[in-house]
């Protein structure tokens, strides 16, 4: 009887100390879950910008090469026939057209 009294006295004198501490453990647990969340999202826009960055990389090293060939008479050619529909002297030009029957 007697360990029952002094239990009880004991949670009746400090129950607010409980309650503080479930309240901090229930806060802790939300901030975790927020940072792993933040970390997550992080991630996520890193590996996009890491992709970006290798497609620049990419089209930078092109252009670099477009502008070390245009002195270069073929590159020249290629670029009239690619952008302008060029065709060389002795050579034919095929137009194909998409139609659409039924």
């Amino acid at each position: 009887m007697k360990t029952n009294k002094l239990s009880r006295s004991v949670f009746n004198k400090y129950w607010w100390i409980f309650c503080v501490l479930l309240i901090g453990a229930f806060v802790y647990h939300q901030a975790i879950q927020s940072k792993n969340h933040d970390i997550e999202e992080s991630t996520h826009r890193l590996q996009e910008l890491e992709k970006e960055k290798k497609l620049a990389l990419q089209e930078r090293e092109d252009l670099l090469l477009q502008i070390h060939s245009q002195s270069d008479p073929a590159w020249i050619e290629l670029v009239l026939m690619k952008k302008l529909g060029v065709v060389p002297m002795g050579q034919i030009k095929v137009h194909f057209t998409n139609q659409n029957r039924l």
